[in-house]
C-alpha cells in the first residue's frame, strides 16, 4: 500500500486501522500449524480466505479418502463375492486416482510450506489496504455539522 494513503488518515482512524488490524490480521505460527493438522482439507487456505483453493483442497483431500475407503471395502466385497479379477479391476482405478490426488495434495501442501508466510503477508497487506480504503471513504464531510462522541450536533445546533 502507498504510504502517501495511510498519512491521510486522521489520529482516530489509525487508531481504528490498528484496532481492526490486530482483530483481523493473520499469524504465520497458526497457518502453520493449520496446514499441519488440516492441510488435506485445506484449513490453511479457508483461514486465509483463499475459498476456490480451500475448496481444491478439501476436493482432492476427499478423494483420496473417499477412493482409498471404496478401495478397501468395495475391493473386499467385490472379491468375496465376485472373484479376484474383478476385485482387483474395482482396487485398480481406486488407488490410481487416490495416488494421483494424492501427489497432486502432498505437491501443494509443500509449495504452501514454503510460501506460507509471503501469503499471510499477503493477505495482512491485503485487509490493511481495504481498511484504509473504507477509513478514507467515510471521512466525514467538511461542510456538514458533525456528532460529537455523546451523539450532540455540532456548530451549536439542538437536536429537535
Amino acid at each position: 500500500m502507498e504510504l502517501s494513503q495511510k498519512e491521510r488518515l486522521t489520529e482516530k482512524q489509525i487508531a481504528i486501522l490498528q484496532t481492526e488490524l490486530m482483530k483481523s490480521q493473520r499469524q504465520v505460527g497458526f497457518a502453520y500449524v493449520l496446514t499441519l493438522i488440516g492441510g488435506f482439507f485445506g484449513l490453511h487456505k479457508f483461514y486465509l480466505e483463499k475459498t476456490g483453493q480451500a475448496v481444491l483442497y478439501l476436493f482432492l483431500g476427499l478423494v483420496v479418502i473417499l477412493s482409498g475407503v471404496i478401495m478397501l471395502s468395495v475391493g473386499g466385497l467385490i472379491g468375496f463375492f465376485m472373484g479376484t479379477s474383478r476385485a482387483a479391476e474395482a482396487m485398480g482405478f481406486s488407488s490410481v486416482l487416490s495416488f494421483i490426488c494424492l501427489i497432486i495434495l502432498i505437491c501443494l501442501i509443500i509449495y504452501d510450506l514454503f510460501t506460507l508466510p509471503e501469503q499471510v503477508k499477503q493477505f495482512n497487506d491485503d485487509l490493511e489496504e481495504k481498511i484504509v480504503m473504507a477509513l478514507l471513504s467515510t471521512k466525514p464531510d467538511q461542510n456538514t455539522p458533525a456528532a460529537d462522541d455523546d451523539g450532540n450536533q455540532g456548530m451549536g445546533q439542538s437536536k429537535e
